[in-house]
């Protein structure tokens, strides 16, 4: 439960497409980390997925940019994230991978990936 910032970072050609947990931005299983933002990031050029939280709650996701994402680009990855507050988030130009993980569901990639209503997403634009 360590607070983290991630502030004004540019990050190009992060991820390896098809590898599970391989992605740009990762909050993995960190539980409640009440205080840590992600903000006024770009991530562009991804090659799997941008913004992912899992098993992470109340991180505070703000003020980014994505595009030219393969796979999700703001994503909560299996429904039990809570308390997340996706806020004036930018994401274009999402793309199908061409090595989908196994099992995952990037076949139909989207911007925003909400899987629990428990979060907040606020002033996003895709």
């Amino acid at each position: 439960n360590v607070i983290q910032i991630i502030e004004g970072v540019e990050i190009n050609n992060f991820g390896q497409q098809g590898n599970l947990g391989r992605y740009p931005i990762h909050f993995h299983m960190c539980d409640d980390v009440s205080g840590s933002i992600i903000s006024k990031n770009v991530v562009h050029h991804s090659n799997q997925r941008g913004f992912v939280i899992h098993g992470s709650h109340n991180v505070q996701i703000v003020d980014n940019v994505a595009f030219e994402i393969f796979g999700h680009c703001y994503f909560t990855e299996d429904g039990i994230e809570t308390g997340n507050i996706f806020k004036h988030n930018l994401g274009a130009v999402i793309r199908m991978p061409a090595n989908i993980i196994p099992n995952e569901n990037d076949h139909s990639p989207a911007v925003f990936w909400i899987t629990n209503p428990n979060n907040h997403w606020i002033e996003n634009v895709a």
